[in-house]
C-alpha cells in the first residue's frame, strides 16, 4: 500500500507499506496530520481493520464512475483497475493534448494509452517481473524462487543467470517493442514509465520517454483535484 499525505498542492508525507500495518499508518498521519478527505485507488478489497481506520477520513474510492478529466474509451469500463485510470490521470495531467503510453510497472505491468484529444483507449496487461519469477518456480520442479536484479545478462551460463535473462531481459524487450509500435501508430508519441520495478532498469532515455515514481498516487491526486472534494464536516 502506498500513501501520500497532501495539503493543497504540497505534498506533506509519503510511505509503503503492507496493508494490513495501521500502526505505521497512524503514525504517519500523526506526524503529518490528520487528513480531511482519503481518496483510494483499490484493486482489491481493503482489510477490514483498514477500512474501519479510514472512514472517519471519509474515504471516496475511484472508480469508473468519478468524474474524470478525460474520456474512457474502454469497452468494460467496470473491469477497468482504479490503478490503471489513476497513471493515465498523471499521464494527462503532465502532457496534456499528447498521444501517451503509460507504463506502470507493479504486480503486473500495465500499458495503457491517452490520446491527445483526452480519450483513454485501453492497453494491454502482462506480468510483473516478480509474478514471472514466481511462476517460474511455481510451475516447474527445480528452478529456483529468484528476486529481481539489475545485472541480467543476455547469455545466462548458470540457471539462475538464465532465470534473470529471461525475466529481467523479457521485460526490457517486450516494453521496448510495445513503445516501437506505439511510436508507428503516433509519431510524436510521449512514454512514461511509472511503478515501484522500473528502478531495474536503467533506461537510455530518449526526449519523447520520462521516468515517474508514483504515477498512481500522482494520478489520485490529479483526479481529487478535478473533482474538488470539499471538506465533510
Amino acid at each position: 500500500m502506498k500513501t501520500a499525505l497532501w495539503q493543497g498542492s504540497h505534498l506533506l508525507d509519503e510511505a509503503a507499506m503492507e496493508a494490513e500495518d495501521i500502526a505505521s499508518l497512524s503514525r504517519m498521519l500523526e506526524k503529518s496530520g490528520r487528513p480531511d478527505l482519503c481518496f483510494v485507488a483499490a484493486v482489491r478489497e481493503l482489510p477490514a481493520a483498514l477500512m474501519d481506520f479510514l472512514l472517519p477520513f471519509n474515504p471516496v474510492f475511484l472508480s469508473h464512475e468519478t468524474k474524470l478529466p478525460f474520456k474512457i474509451a474502454y469497452l468494460s469500463p467496470s473491469t477497468l483497475g482504479p490503478d490503471r485510470i489513476a497513471a493515465v490521470a498523471a499521464a494527462w495531467k503532465r502532457f496534456p493534448g499528447k498521444n501517451t503510453l503509460v507504463i506502470d510497472m507493479g504486480s503486473c505491468i500495465t500499458y495503457d494509452l491517452i490520446t491527445a484529444s483526452g480519450s483513454y483507449e485501453g492497453g494491454s496487461i502482462s506480468p510483473g517481473i516478480r509474478m514471472r519469477l514466481r511462476a517460474m518456480h511455481s510451475f516447474t520442479g527445480r528452478l529456483p524462487l529468484l528476486e529481481p536484479s539489475e545485472e541480467a545478462p543476455l547469455t545466462g551460463q548458470t540457471t539462475a543467470e538464465s532465470i534473470l535473462s529471461g525475466a529481467m531481459n523479457g521485460t526490457r524487450f517486450e516494453m521496448e517493442q510495445y513503445i516501437t509500435h506505439y511510436s508507428k501508430l503516433y509519431e510524436d508519441l510521449t512514454v512514461i514509465v511509472g511503478g515501484g520495478d522500473n528502478k531495474y532498469f536503467d533506461y537510455q532515455f530518449k526526449s519523447s520517454i520520462f521516468a515517474a515514481s508514483n504515477l498512481v498516487l500522482e494520478g489520485l491526486k490529479v483526479i481529487l483535484d478535478f473533482n474538488e472534494y470539499q471538506k465533510i464536516e
